[in-house]
């Protein structure tokens, strides 16, 4: 069947007709027989009126179409043609060459093809010389067509071919209007374009502003563009110039209105930690705003909840004795209750060593899990040099020694240290930090090993939110394969510090660590009281100690000076007396030994 408009027809599709009045033959015989899907058919001779290529043979009641033929044989043979049905043959069945309604359809097919492409008179698709016509497609235009007549078409598209042009003669014939590419590849127009009231040109689309896209042209109804002395301009908004902290915009950005912030403008927002300002502040004495006095210097100060902040000096009431301090006129004021300090004399802090009588393992604060060891206290040289170490003496298989600890930092983590050793051989123990409700390990057991050389050892962990409170525990864990079932171990140093490792420093401060004062700071009087009668106001320890707490110096609550240091035993010097003999000394002064006894007198002597 035809193949046009999709491609040109051949023989292969509108076939190669039988001359059915020439003398020349027009049947054959087969001379071998023909099977139904055969496409050679071998016959006694295909000289004749037979087409050289695309004729049409019929066999009993089937037609073929064949390709080719040579002198005996027909080839490439499309079986059942025309609607028929490809079947057996016997050899020496005719074959006859076919003039049949089907090669008429054929061609019939093909003319319809040619004559609905072209169309009819009203809606031809071919271009004549004179006459509206509907071009589709692209065409190349020869020079010298024209299109139209009388007004312009209200739609349509011309394509145009590089160096190509549009051109309309004028009414009067006198010249050209149109567009044409110049050799820059740009539109050049021959006159002026104008363009009605919302008029838009290409899909409203944003392209890229690439070589094969270049965006679009719109001509709105309130506004457009314009060329003002060579310099492209949009038409006004209707917003008044000016500068505005607050603008409103349209969906295509251009600004609508204008007007100054107003105060429902501002978002509510909450500061973070870092958005705090440090550093100095300067601070506007006086005035109400500041809510200052201006009788300055002094302090900030505020009296009472929710009163105004005012500069002031600082007054006796302002001072309490909670602060941790006495001021310098309330002399025979003293502290009512315990301030513990960390080991650089701080109180908190990282350093701040948590764990009470960090070498005192005889007190109470030391459980000793119902008397499963005992401590015998300052029987061994410690790791600074002074006998000021402990035994701690297993009393059942199970010893255990341990500290509860509280007003730690919720949740926080902290690092538990202990020197140990023992006195000969080896032993394992354990060290561990439990939960302040004794019900779950929150580090260890851990196993360590002592030797007779003092280790410094360590564990940290972590308590759960909400938690306050630990246990710091050195053990007998059976577990763990430990080997203090009975006999002494060595301890000393114990201390509890918050976070992971925070400082490997020794448990206890020497002597307090004070800044250089600076020249012209007054400090005022420092007084020192004691607590009750029995309680010594002043006591000082350290390492060079010759006496077995480690004392230096003290003033002992009955009003006697220790002294004590290098190879000598310590000394009290206790009360002052009158001398009578010899004669010209003023008066005696009674020196004790640290026990209490009376060694003798040193004589004072007036020089009167």
């Amino acid at each position: 069947m035809s193949s046009f408009p999709a491609s040109i027809d051949g023989p292969s599709t509108l076939y190669s007709p039988a001359d059915a009045f020439s003398t020349k033959p027009l049947e054959t015989n087969a001379t071998v027989a023909l099977g139904a899907g055969d496409s050679t058919i071998s016959v006694v001779s295909t000289i004749g009126g037979f087409a050289a290529a695309y004729g049409i043979l019929s066999i009993d009641d089937e037609l073929i179409v064949y390709a080719t033929k040579s002198a005996i044989q027909f080839t490439g043979c499309q079986r059942g043609a025309f609607g028929t049905t490809a079947a057996v043959h016997a050899n020496g069945v005719a074959v006859k060459a076919n003039m049949v309604a089907a090669f008429i359809t054929a061609l019939q097919t093909a003319v319809q093809a040619v004559e609905n492409e072209l169309g009819t008179a009203s809606s031809r698709n071919y271009v004549r010389k004179s006459g509206a016509v509907t071009i589709t497609g692209l065409k190349t235009l020869q020079d010298g067509a024209e299109f139209g007549s009388g007004n312009k078409a209200t739609t349509g598209l011309v394509r145009l071919p590089n160096l190509g042009a549009v051109k309309w003669r004028k009414a009067d014939n006198s010249g050209d209007l149109g567009m044409a590419l110049d050799t820059n590849g740009h539109i050049a127009m021959d006159a002026v374009i104008d363009f009605a009231t919302g008029q838009t040109f290409g899909a409203f689309s944003y392209p890229d502003a690439t070589a094969t896209s270049k965006g679009i042209v719109q001509v709105g109804a309130t506004g457009g563009l314009a060329v003002v002395s060579g310099s492209l301009s949009l038409a006004a908004t209707g917003v008044v110039a000016g500068t505005y902290p607050k603008v409103t915009v349209d969906a295509k950005g251009r600004a609508t209105g204008g007007a100054p912030l107003v105060s429902g403008d501002l978002p509510v927002h909450t500061h973070v930690a870092t958005e705090i300002i440090s550093g100095l502040i300067p601070l506007t004495r006086g005035g109400s705003a500041a809510n200052l006095s201006a009788t300055g210097p002094g302090f900030l100060k505020q009296d009472t909840v929710g009163a105004a902040i005012t500069v002031a000096a600082l007054a006796s009431g302002d001072i309490t004795n909670a602060l941790g301090y006495v001021p310098a006129d309330h002399a025979g004021d003293h502290f009512t209750g315990p301030v513990d300090c960390g080991p650089h004399q701080t109180i908190g802090g990282p350093l701040e060593n948590m764990a009470k009588h960090s070498e005192n393992f005889a007190a109470v604060t030391w459980d000793k899990s119902g008397g499963s060891c005992s401590v015998t206290s300052n029987a061994i040289i410690a790791p600074d040099g002074n006998q000021t170490a402990d035994v701690i003496t297993a009393v059942s298989t199970t010893p255990v020694i341990q500290q509860q600890v509280a007003g730690l930092a919720d949740g926080g983590t902290y690092t538990f240290y202990i020197w140990a050793r023992v006195a000969s051989g080896m032993r394992k123990v354990s060290l561990a930090i439990v939960d302040n409700a004794y019900a779950a390990y929150l580090a260890g057991p851990t196993q360590v090993t002592l030797t007779t050389s003092w280790q410094r050892f360590k564990i940290f962990g972590t308590m759960a939110s909400s938690q306050t409170g630990l246990w710091i525990v050195v053990r007998q864990y059976a577990a763990n394969g430990d080997d203090w079932t009975t006999g002494d171990i060595h301890l000393w140093g114990a201390c509890l510090q918050q976070g992971n490792d925070p400082r490997a420093a020794y448990a206890r401060t020497w002597a307090s660590r004070t800044p250089h004062t600076a020249s012209g700071v007054a400090a005022g009087p420092t007084v020192i009281a004691a607590s009750d009668d029995s309680t010594s106001p002043l006591k000082i320890h350290g390492p060079g100690s010759n006496l077995a707490d480690s004392t230096l110096l003290e003033l002992t609550a009955s009003g006697e000076l220790i002294l004590a240091g290098g190879s000598g035993n310590g000394y009290r010097f206790a009360e002052l007396g009158a001398a009578n003999n010899p004669s010209g000394w003023a008066g005696t002064l009674k020196v004790k030994s640290p026990s209490g006894e009376t060694l003798g007198y040193v004589l004072l002597y007036a020089d009167s």
